[in-house]
Formats: structure tokens, C-alpha cells, sequence
């Protein structure tokens, strides 16, 4: 097993080996593999943490900073009135949900970058987002067509209530015609994750929540000569702050890469597309599945009664909000493993994540600690009758435990999509949550009424389940031999 060095020198990795540690004894290999695992799980290299934190506290940083903002957003939209909340609360799930069909161009765009500066390859650095944006626009494009012409009709399956419909409807519209702008911000947030440049990432995600915040404050409640807009102008303020942030990713490509990069000007081939289509799709049916099935889970809970479902609300947001490490690791992965494949070194591809999974199985246990040793405090934040949040007690409780090693999943499941193995990972995905995890809530929840103690086992079950599948693709090393 090879420890690399890696210093941080204008934006990129440099690699140098500098030890070898042998971890396997000589005896027969499950012995062997036994040993390496402990060697694993005891140590650290505070060298390769380092490069791992310093890629993923700016993506953190960048996560929290839009999940603050769209709680700042809803306190804006809050004092507009009850109807307003819930038409802008349907229409801010739907454009998550569109917004997922694009989830795979970051990760193919970030993955093939990543591979390809291994490599030290010849080929223009922005061949690959230039690929990413051509895709972008190719799928994003009729998806925006098709979603504000059917957005009227779709709204009413979801609610019945003509004053909802008439604020929500308005709003996606005006979030809908964004939807290309989002794509594009997509690749280029992947080209900068490729490169090891996660700072800029963060830096463009401050800059539109601040931009964001400002406009909502001025479009909804008028302000500067504007007209008061309402809930309109909280969907008007997205949309010109995702393409102020794109033109904020143009802008710093142009200045940090010449034209001698080929940014929109090398011609990605068909072979080059087709690879980050192979990357993209799993992506994109594992993400909208995934958002899909919750809108399923929450729909079964709010049959169980109004308190489970708040309940079940605060704890999946808390869920949320520690899993944001995650997802930034998730990413460090994508880069750290891509760029040293792309050396010909998988062994040290597989160290890495292994070691990024270690820090998050122990920094998200930590962070989640509280949620176990005061659960009741923590549910007090978000809820204020007594009785719901003893009904949260216990559930808190095992969700708090159980946070640290569900993070395996999140930085296993988008690195192996990015490197080519997304069909097994959308195969767990589907099958864990659709075929298991759903109907169990429904059986154990409704049919049988066990209770909020009842479904967060499923939950847990279902969590450990995909855990397990996903750490033994990872241990497998099939992802080693797939050419991207």
C-alpha cells in the first residue's frame, strides 16, 4: 500500500510517494485482509487528512450556506401568510425534483477531469466541460419546455387548494425558465470540483445566497422603487442569482484557463459524451428516486398522524444538515480517487476512500452525539408541544447512533457512480428504498400502527442495508478495471 503526499499548489494536487507500508502478513489472504482492515481502522495519515478537509470544508461550507438561505428564504415567504408557505413549500420540492434529472452532469464532468489530469493527459482541460455544458443544455432545454407547459397541471394532483395553486404556479414557472442556467452552473461546478478547486465552488455559492437574500428582500416585499412581487419574487431572485453565479463560474474559467485550454472551443467527440452519459444516468435515475421517495415516505407518515409527520419532518432536516459533510466528502472522493486512478495507482485510489469514509463515519458520529445524549433538547428547537417530542424521544435517539456509519453511504455511493459503476448503485438504491424500505413503512406504520418507533427500524434497516451493499462494492474493486 502506497501513502502519497500531497501539497496544495495553485489549485492542484502534485503527488510524490515517499513510504510504503505492507500490511499483508504471510499467511493466507483472509488473514491478510483482516490485518489491512485493522491497520485501516487504527490510523489515519494526518498528511492525506489534511488534503481530504481541505477539499471538503469549502464544499461544507458552500452546503450549509444554501440550506441557512433557504431557511431565510421561508422566514421572507412565512410572513406573506399561510397559503403562501405551502404553495412555495410544493413548488420548492418540485424544482428539486426537476433539478435532479441534471444531477448526473457534475459528477461525470468532476470524475472525467479528475481522470484525465492523473493521466497528465495531453487533451484540453475544459474538453470535458465543454462536453458537460453541451449535455447541460441538450437535456436541460426540453426539460424546462415541458415543465412550464405541464406545471399547471401537475400542480393540482398535488394540491386542491385554488389559493395555493394560484401562488405556486406563478413561482415555478419563474424557477422552471432557470432550469438551463442550473445545468450549465452544473458542469462548471464539476469542472472546479475536477481540478481540486473547491474554494471557488464555495466562493460562488456565498455570492449567490447573499445575491439571493438581497433580491428576495427587495422582489418580494418591495423595496428601491421595485412593486411589491410577493412569492413571485422569491422565485425571480433564484432565478437571476443561479445566472449571476453561473456568469461568476464563466468568468473565473475564462481568467484561470486561456483559450489555450479550450474552453468552448475544443469539440468534445461522440466517444467523450457517451462516457459522461454512461457517468450521468444512474446519477440522475439514483437522485430523483431517491427525492421521489421521500415525497412517498412523508405522504405514508402523514397518514399515521400530524405529530409522526412533524416528528419524522425535524428529524430528517437534522439528518440533512449532518449529512452535509458527507456529501462533501462524497465529492472530495470523486476527485481524490478519479485523479489517482487516472496515475495508474488503484491500490491508492482505494486507500482513499477508505480513509475519507473514516472521517466521515467518525466526524458525523460526533457532530450527530448530541442528537443521542439530548434528544429532547434538540427536538425543543423545532418543536414546542411536550407530547410530540416525547413521541421523538427514542426515535432521536436511534437516528443519532446510526448517522456516523449511514455517511458510508453517501461517500461510496456518488464516488462509484462517478467512476462508472452507477448501475449497482441505482440497483441498491431502487431496490432498498422501493422494494424495502416503503412498503415496510407502510406495513409496520399504518397497517400494523407500530408507531414512530416502528418506522425509524425500517428506516435504520433499510440504511444498513445499502450501507453494507454499497462498502462491499467498494471492497470489491470492481470500479478499478472500468475505463472512463
Amino acid at each position: 500500500m502506497a501513502i502519497m503526499r500531497y501539497n496544495w499548489q495553485a489549485g492542484s494536487l502534485d503527488c510524490c510517494l515517499y513510504s510504503k507500508i505492507n500490511w499483508r502478513a504471510p499467511s493466507p489472504r483472509g488473514r491478510a485482509t483482516l490485518q489491512r482492515l485493522k491497520g485501516n481502522l487504527l490510523m489515519i495519515n494526518k498528511q492525506r487528512a489534511k488534503v481530504i478537509f481541505d477539499l471538503a470544508m469549502p464544499v461544507t461550507v458552500g452546503l450549509s450556506s444554501s440550506f441557512i438561505m433557504a431557511l431565510v428564504d421561508l422566514a421572507m415567504v412565512g410572513s406573506l401568510g399561510t397559503a403562501t408557505v405551502a404553495a412555495v413549500g410544493v413548488a420548492g420540492f418540485a424544482y428539486a425534483l426537476i433539478c435532479a434529472l441534471l444531477a448526473g452532469v457534475t459528477p461525470a464532468v468532476q470524475s472525467i477531469v479528475s481522470r484525465r489530469m492523473g493521466e497528465n493527459s495531453s487533451d484540453p482541460k475544459c474538453l470535458p466541460l465543454n462536453a458537460g455544458l453541451l449535455l447541460a443544455l441538450a437535456g436541460s432545454i426540453p426539460l424546462a419546455l415541458a415543465c412550464y407547459f405541464g406545471i399547471e397541471s401537475a400542480f393540482s394532483l398535488v394540491s386542491s387548494d385554488p389559493e395555493v395553486i394560484r401562488i405556486g404556479v406563478p413561482y415555478l414557472k419563474i424557477l422552471v425558465i432557470g432550469i438551463p442556467i442550473v445545468g450549465l452552473a452544473d458542469a462548471f461546478h464539476g469542472f472546479w470540483a475536477g481540478v481540486g478547486r473547491t474554494r471557488i465552488y464555495m466562493l460562488n455559492v456565498l455570492f449567490v445566497n447573499a445575491l439571493n437574500a438581497l433580491l428576495c428582500y427587495v422582489f418580494i416585499f418591495g423595496h428601491v422603487g421595485v412593486e411589491p412581487m410577493g412569492a413571485k419574487g422569491a422565485g425571480l431572485a433564484t432565478t437571476l442569482s443561479v445566472f449571476a453565479g453561473m456568469i461568476f463560474y464563466a468568468v473565473m474559467t475564462r481568467i484561470h484557463y486561456s483559450k489555450n485550454e479550450g474552453l468552448l472551443t475544443a469539440r468534445p467527440s461522440a466517444a467523450l459524451l457517451k462516457r459522461m452519459l454512461q457517468i450521468g444516468i444512474p446519477a440522475v435515475f439514483q437522485s430523483a428516486l431517491f427525492a421521489l421517495g421521500y415525497l412517498v415516505f412523508y405522504w405514508i407518515v402523514g397518514h399515521m398522524g400530524t405529530a409522526e409527520l412533524a416528528v419524522t419532518n425535524v428529524l430528517n432536516r437534522i439528518s440533512i444538515m449532518m449529512n452535509l459533510f458527507a456529501q462533501a466528502l462524497g465529492m472530495t472522493a470523486i476527485t481524490l480517487v478519479s485523479r489517482t486512478l487516472g496515475e495508474g495507482n488503484p491500490e491508492a485510489a482505494e486507500e482513499w476512500g477508505w480513509d475519507i469514509a473514516k472521517i466521515g463515519v467518525i466526524w458525523i458520529t460526533l457532530l450527530s452525539a448530541p442528537l443521542f445524549l439530548f434528544p429532547d433538547y434538540c427536538l425543543s428547537i423545532f418543536l414546542h408541544d411536550p407530547a410530540t417530542r416525547a413521541m421523538g424521544i427514542l426515535p432521536a435517539r436511534m437516528t443519532g447512533v446510526c448517522l456516523g456509519i449511514a455517511s458510508l453511504i453517501y461517500v461510496f455511493a456518488s464516488t462509484l457512480i462517478s467512476l462508472g459503476d452507477g448501475k449497482r448503485v441505482m440497483i441498491v438504491s431502487f431496490s432498498t428504498q422501493w422494494l424495502m424500505f416503503l412498503p415496510g413503512v407502510w406495513v409496520v406504520g399504518v397497517f400494523m400502527q407500530g408507531g414512530l418507533v416502528a418506522i425509524t427500524l425500517v428506516q435504520l434497516a433499510y440504511g444498513a442495508l445499502a450501507t453494507v451493499l454499497l462498502t462491499s462494492f467498494w471492497r470489491d474493486g470492481r470500479w478499478k478495471h472500468i475505463a472512463i
